[in-house]
């Protein structure tokens, strides 16, 4: 009987999204061969094990985030996929999130919310972290609107220092409020609620705060309960060992960048549940739509629950929020059936019918448009794995 190939893992353990990329392998392993995996528990950055000098294995998946990792994995001759979005470019194949595509999800979430201010709160050391922030910014120009970044405003103190918080207080305290703030990660997001702490500020009604990862434990430790974009680095994990199945196989390597898996959805809990427009009759018709759009209600629905004419919440609505109060129902039903696609196996009629459609045309025809994939590729792309 033939021997399992031998492949090296190095990725870190101490946060839920290097836990998922290990969870993804573990998924792909199931379906496919059965590896002989080397292993150690590691934090983000560490340095390569000393046993990989002297390892005799086949492949290996890593987070090639430096030179000196890059030049020390070269020098084992064996093939390697990175699993790093910390270097504009890989010698490797690489899988990675699509950094671009986070940033994009969070805007949408939050400009959803009516936030006339809106800030992103980076953090310098790390590429990942300022194409979020470019791409944040880029977006809400293109719209006319600004964004004010904390690595471009305030100088920071030594990474999660008392300082670093007060600098974050600092610039928080001089933004207009109400204010969305899209931190980079849930670790940034964090130190974003601490300094709202420190200066008294209340969220979600002041400051709205949006971090990446949704790594759960965090999220819902958080004062008040963290929102955070949701990746798929579970996916990631599974195309990155296929792709070194490939690779060990002998096939030719893919020039990097290989694939950007995009993310999930936004998991929204207390940070960011608030609707943040002046108007009261508007703030009043967007929190009905966010509580009943799945249930089947249409524009007329909305009025007989916040009267007004139809004329005057359109205008309202594409004043302050530049569309329909229609067009309000149809993304917060797609949000939904993007929730049950990913997240669950239901048939897509279900999908439909919980998400307020008539029937699964109808959803079709609506996902299709908004999103440019079927319900069927949308899953079929975006499915995620669960632990079990």
């Amino acid at each position: 009987m033939k021997p399992p190939q031998k492949v090296a893992l190095l990725i870190e353990t101490s946060n839920r999204y290097g836990r998922d990329l290990l969870y993804g392998v573990r998924d792909w392993m199931r379906e496919g061969e059965r590896w002989a995996i080397r292993f150690t528990e590691q934090g983000r950055g560490a340095p390569l094990p000393t046993w990989l000098k002297d390892w005799q294995g086949d492949g290996i998946i890593a987070r090639v985030d430096s030179p000196q990792i890059a030049a020390a994995l070269r020098r084992t001759r064996l093939p390697v996929v990175d699993v790093s979005a910390e270097r504009f470019s890989s010698e490797f194949s690489r899988v990675s999130i699509d950094n671009a595509a986070v940033a994009r999800l969070a805007a949408e979430h939050l400009e959803g919310k009516g936030f006339a201010e809106l800030a992103y709160c980076g953090d310098r050391r790390f590429l990942w972290s300022r194409q979020r922030g470019a791409e944040f910014k880029r977006g809400l120009a293109a719209k006319g609107r600004r964004c004010v970044d904390f690595v471009e405003q305030a100088a920071s103190g030594r990474p999660g220092s008392d300082a670093e918080i007060r600098a974050i207080a600092r610039w928080l305290k001089a933004l207009p409020k109400p204010v969305a703030v899209f931190a980079c990660y849930d670790g940034r997001a964090l130190q974003v609620l601490e300094a709202c702490q420190l200066l008294g500020l209340n969220v979600p009604e002041q400051v709205a705060v949006l971090g990446v990862d949704n790594d759960e434990l965090v999220c819902e430790l958080a004062n008040p309960p963290l929102s955070s974009v949701q990746p798929n680095a579970r996916l990631s994990g599974y195309e990155a060992a296929a792709s070194l199945a490939r690779l060990m196989r002998g096939e030719k390597k893919t020039v990097a960048p290989t694939h950007q898996v995009q993310p999930v959805r936004v998991v929204e809990r207390q940070s960011t549940d608030v609707v943040a427009v002046a108007d009261a009759k508007v703030a009043s018709a967007l929190k009905f739509i966010r509580q009943h759009a799945c249930a089947g209600v249409d524009v007329g629905d909305v009025l007989r629950a916040v009267p007004m004419s139809r004329t005057r919440l359109e205008e309202k609505f594409k004043a302050l929020l530049g569309h329909s109060p229609h067009r309000q129902i149809v993304q917060q039903r797609i949000a939904r059936a993007k929730h049950l696609l990913a997240e669950s196996k239901i048939a897509i009629s279900e999908v439909a019918e919980q998400a307020g459609f008539d029937n699964a045309s109808y959803l079709s025809v609506a996902f299709r448009r908004e999103t440019g994939l079927s319900p069927f590729a949308y899953r079929a792309k975006y499915e995620v794995r669960k632990t079990a």
